[in-house]
């Protein structure tokens, strides 16, 4: 009986006096504005019989100015991607990005690379010189980090929605062409912050919108070269939770990104 007791009064004591709930300590908001040159290569192999074509690019990020920041070598992205028409108005595919960050330090692989399975859905069509496309892309964001995933998910999934406009000259080798991107979370952490907070209104998120304004002068019959010009505006909620003292420490994180776009392309 005694042991019983032992056992069963520490559980009363739970049910009388519940632990105390994590509160959020403080929430704080950062806005930062960058400009970015960002050059690029892209090689694509059509297999016109198949519909089928097999796409290599590699991207660097270089940040020439941020807001309490020095210029550095941001990111690399390197995708390999395999698209199928199955019929002129549909394209479907599939690939792998592997980002390289240059701000994580050298040390730990784990810490400066990222995997990022991807599948996208394309819409498109022409009218005349004019082509119109929208793209559905799931992004499979994959980390090997350890981390604390009541704050971000080892899996992050992000959707993005592409709606692009070109034009092609007719007697001019060159296309103008324009794009719009949305980009939305789809599994964020949101247990902990709607627990500490009494509206419980934290839920998934638009975290990027993007405009895209670039030009392609087809040099051959092969190559070609892409300048743009992108905007980004991004926002992402940083979380902290400090466990021993049962606080979350959030931060509102906004940023403004200028970007020049360089990129060469092969097709054959």
């Amino acid at each position: 009986m005694k042991r019983f007791l032992l056992v069963l009064l520490p559980v009363m004591a739970l049910c009388v006096f519940p632990v105390k709930a994590q509160e959020i300590k403080s929430a704080d908001t950062t806005r930062t504005n960058a400009v970015e040159i960002r050059v690029g290569a892209e090689f694509h192999k059509h297999f016109n019989r198949a519909n089928l074509t097999l796409s290599l690019s590699e991207q660097i990020r270089s940040r020439v100015y941020e807001t309490d920041a020095d210029a550095y070598f941001r990111r690399s992205y390197t995708t390999l991607q395999l698209m199928w028409a199955p019929v002129p108005y549909i394209k479907i595919g599939t690939g792998y990005t592997l980002r390289l960050f240059g701000d994580k330090g050298w040390s730990d692989p784990n810490e400066f690379l990222r995997h990022r399975p991807f599948v996208v859905v394309i819409g498109q069509y022409k009218v005349g010189q004019w082509k119109l496309s929208l793209r559905e892309k799931l992004d499979i964001n994959c980390r090997t980090d350890s981390i604390n995933t009541d704050e971000k998910p080892l899996v992050d999934l992000t959707l993005r929605h592409r709606l692009q406009v070109e034009y092609g000259f007719f007697s001019k080798p060159i296309k103008l062409y324009a794009n719009t991107e949305l980009k939305n979370t789809l599994n964020r952490p949101t247990e902990y912050l709607n627990a500490a907070d009494a509206s419980g209104n934290f839920g998934q998120y638009l975290c990027n919108v993007r405009a895209y304004l670039g030009i392609r002068w087809r040099i051959d019959k092969l190559n070609s070269l892409d300048f743009a010009y992108r905007f980004d505006y991004s926002y992402e909620r940083d979380i902290n939770i400090t466990r021993n003292k049962g606080k979350i420490e959030l931060t509102h994180m906004y940023g403004y990104t200028h970007a020049l776009v360089l990129t060469y392309k092969l097709d054959w």
